[in-house]
């Protein structure tokens, strides 16, 4: 009986030094058996830092510009910049990059070179944080086309190609010609060549180049020169 309390004596005492052993453990010997990733210090400072460093940087206004559109009439343009009048009488320049896009009709490829004064143009500009307006685009507004009436001498002619015509202001005027051209009357096709008196109709290139004629009126020799617009 002796031993039998002994033995029970010895079970109660380990029982209790077990239970010992658990609740004294070490706070951070558990804090360090987890899984921490290799370089990453899991305390709050450090975790908001790795966040912040993650977030874009906040900047202020549109760090792309923002976008704006100006229609009027060209004053004055070149390589840096193009000049509008606009509706309301006002003067606006805005600038010009080499990735200016001109968008002239019937012109491929066009550059500001083609730009010019009196044109009507659509520009569609970016403002950015310096209050600097940059064109993005060009673009003509071609307008109602206007006929042209020029009289004068043929000086050179090939038929559905030119036709270069000395006005009565001493001028030389050459025009485009197609197959679309009307030569009037038909029956005196024949008589156009260098020294005929005719009268050319064309509409008005808004590009600025030679004029296509839609029309050759051919006239008795007798007639005399003037030129009308």
């Amino acid at each position: 009986m002796k031993k039998i309390r002994i033995l029970i004596v010895f079970a109660l005492m380990a029982a209790l030094f077990l239970m010992s052993t658990q609740v004294f453990v070490s706070p951070s010997a558990a804090y360090n058996n987890k899984k921490t990733p290799p370089g990453l210090l899991k305390t709050p400072g450090a975790v908001a830092t790795q966040k912040a460093e993650k977030r874009p940087n906040k900047q202020t206004g549109n760090p792309h510009g923002k976008h704006e559109n100006y229609k009027g009439s060209i004053t004055a343009v070149d390589a840096a910049s193009i000049t509008l009048e606009l509706k309301d009488g006002s003067s606006l320049s805005i600038g010009l990059t080499d990735k200016t896009r001109i968008r002239i009709p019937s012109m491929k490829d066009a550059t500001y070179l083609a730009l010019k004064t009196d044109m009507t143009v659509m520009v569609q500009a970016i403002r950015d944080q310096d209050d600097v307006l940059t064109a993005k685009a060009v673009a003509v507004i071609p307008g109602k086309p206007t006929k042209m009436h020029h009289v004068g001498i043929v000086t050179a002619y090939e038929a559905e190609v030119s036709i270069t015509i000395q006005a009565k202001d001493d001028l030389l005027y050459t025009f485009a010609l197609t197959e679309e051209t009307k030569i009037l009357p038909i029956e005196k096709a024949d008589q156009l060549a260098d020294g005929a008196l005719v009268t050319i109709i064309a509409p008005r290139d808004v590009t600025g180049g030679d004029p296509t004629a839609i029309g050759i009126v051919i006239h008795p020799p007798d007639n005399e020169t003037e030129t009308i617009d």
